[in-house]
């Protein structure tokens, strides 16, 4: 048994071999020795893309704008400069997550193959109307109808037959929408208990993919992130993006308080687990469940 303290020592021990990771660059994620022998279907919940000519599942993936992207990865995203980072998220029972790094909107979406006109509709704001222009397992090319203009996006090929397992799916994303109103203490806690999902499921993801970076770019949180280990941000330099999540500030801090308040806790670190961005997924979801039995 170790604390989240302790653990962040030990975690940065075992991984000096790995690239770091920061507040909000993007960061190298070592992917654990894996059985080569071991079939796709036993080591991922993807589907490989590649071959496939379906639209729909082609759709059905984390779009990232292209240029946003790039721009992101050379800026480092350091020193805390805002700048766009848009996206689309589909899934294939009609939810979409509109910019999950940006100003997200969560909605609806159909589609007419034949025509291969995209429609999204949300809860709030306009409704989006595209024609796709150019479609594969990693590029997709969309026209909005309402000005015109092209927008060419990219992606990894990996389609989820699940889409409760992805990060970006809106019901792991209500905790970033605003509230009306003033939130009670219980209402702050599942927003807090939100947040503490979105980014284990983030984490999983990522290790999932097994890709070279790991990018906080863009998101929402009041968490430092390390090697393998995982802090809460001060007060002082609360992200606007975090303190938007709530009603007020006032709000904010007493969610951030909560988390605080847990992340001193006694958390079982697994030792045999090399990828720091599963042990970090681990510890976030036993601090899920302490926050829960509280």
């Amino acid at each position: 048994m170790y604390t989240l303290r302790k653990l962040t020592v030990l975690l940065l021990l075992v991984m000096l071999t790995n690239i770091g990771c920061s507040d909000n660059p993007p960061a190298s994620s070592a992917s654990a020795a894996a059985d080569t022998t071991r079939t796709q279907t036993e080591t991922s919940p993807f589907t490989d893309l590649t071959q496939t000519t379906d639209l729909r599942k082609l759709l059905c993936q984390n779009w990232e704008h292209q240029e946003d992207a790039e721009d992101a990865a050379a800026s480092g995203g350091e020193g805390g400069i805002e700048q766009p980072y848009r996206g689309m998220a589909f899934f294939v029972n009609g939810k979409v997550t509109q910019n999950p790094r940006d100003k997200i909107r969560l909605g609806k979406w159909t589609f007419d193959e034949e025509k291969k006109l995209v429609h999204l509709e949300f809860s709030t704001g306009p409704a989006l109307h595209y024609k796709i222009g150019a479609i594969g397992p990693r590029e997709l090319v969309l026209q909005n109808l309402n000005d015109k203009t092209k927008t060419t996006y990219r992606a990894d090929g990996k389609f989820s037959p699940d889409p409760i397992i992805n990060p970006f799916y809106p019901a792991n994303n209500e905790w970033r929408i605003k509230p009306l109103r003033k939130e009670s203490a219980d209402e702050l806690k599942t927003r807090s208990l939100g947040a503490l999902d979105f980014y284990a499921k983030f984490l999983t993801d990522n290790a999932a993919r097994e890709g070279n970076l790991v990018s906080f770019v863009g998101f929402p949180g009041c968490f430092k992130w390390y090697n393998g280990g995982i802090s809460i941000s001060s007060e002082s330099k609360l992200g606007e993006k975090w303190i938007n999540c709530f009603y007020n500030k006032e709000q904010a801090l007493a969610a951030r308080q909560m988390l605080e308040d847990i992340i001193s806790k006694k958390y079982k670190w697994n030792k045999k687990e090399t990828n720091w961005v599963k042990q970090s997924a681990d510890i976030l979801r036993q601090m899920k469940d302490t926050l829960q039995r509280l």
